[in-house]
């Protein structure tokens, strides 16, 4: 069981706190989340298609080579989903992401966005073995490179729905607001492997703050982001988070 915020999991998060318990991300039980069930490079388009998708609150969307499970709740902020794409020539997987925003409602407090996004990737030999002039600079430009997969893969399944394109919206946004924070300070790059991760601003929930991680190995990245005040609530640190911890 990993601690994970997709789909099923975030659901049942979004859900309480809509209803107004309350109830807080850093306290809710651990799930195992459809998005730890994809390996890259070894589950099939029928390996996934087989789970990825819960046919009572969610609807799923495909092209040729991408699938994407997605929901929201009506009239709120709230909307996810799961996203795999695969190897045109051998069909098995070689991106994933997860994505869920939800608004978190306590006692008698104005409802607050928060964001997890996901992304894992196989990497191609040209990005890996290309001559940057420094280990931050490659690390920006494989956020970029991340950037532009998401937005190619989206693309082929986000006409199907307004909800699923409003999420890949989010995701840009917020890729986005982290580049920017780069490209201003390349060096701060380097915190990008830490276990306590890079902050920096999302303006698009808020002016919140947010928290992002990435690691690389052999030709497999690795970003986690969690943004909104929601995940630092009581003292409660990015680094505390075993999803954080177990990249």
């Amino acid at each position: 069981m990993k601690s994970g915020l997709l789909s099923t999991a975030m659901m049942i998060v979004a859900l309480a706190g809509l209803t107004g318990c309350g109830e807080k991300l850093n306290t809710r039980q651990d799930i195992e989340s459809r998005y730890y069930r994809t390996t890259l490079k070894q589950s099939t388009s029928a390996d996934v298609l087989s789970y990825i998708q819960d046919p009572n609150t969610e609807h799923l969307s495909q092209s040729e080579s991408v699938v994407a499970s997605w929901g929201d709740v009506n009239k709120t902020r709230t909307h996810w989903f799961d996203m795999v794409a695969f190897d045109e020539e051998n069909l098995m997987a070689a991106r994933k992401y997860g994505f869920t925003m939800a608004d978190y409602r306590g006692w008698n407090t104005k409802p607050r966005p928060h964001i997890q996004l996901d992304m894992e990737a196989a990497l191609d030999a040209k990005t890996l073995n290309a001559a940057y002039p420094s280990q931050n600079q490659m690390r920006i430009e494989i956020i970029k490179k991340l950037k532009t997969m998401f937005f190619d893969d989206s693309q082929a399944v986000s006409y199907e729905s307004a909800t699923l394109k409003s999420s890949a919206m989010v995701v840009t946004q917020t890729l986005n607001n982290l580049l920017t924070k780069l490209d201003k300070s390349p060096g701060l790059a380097e915190d990008l492997s830490r276990v306590e991760g890079l902050e920096f601003d999302l303006m698009n929930i808020g002016k919140d703050k947010g928290r992002v991680r990435m690691l690389i190995k052999d030709d497999i990245v690795k970003l986690k982001i969690k943004a909104g005040y929601v995940w630092f609530l009581s003292g409660k640190k990015f680094e505390d988070y075993e999803d954080v911890k177990n990249m």
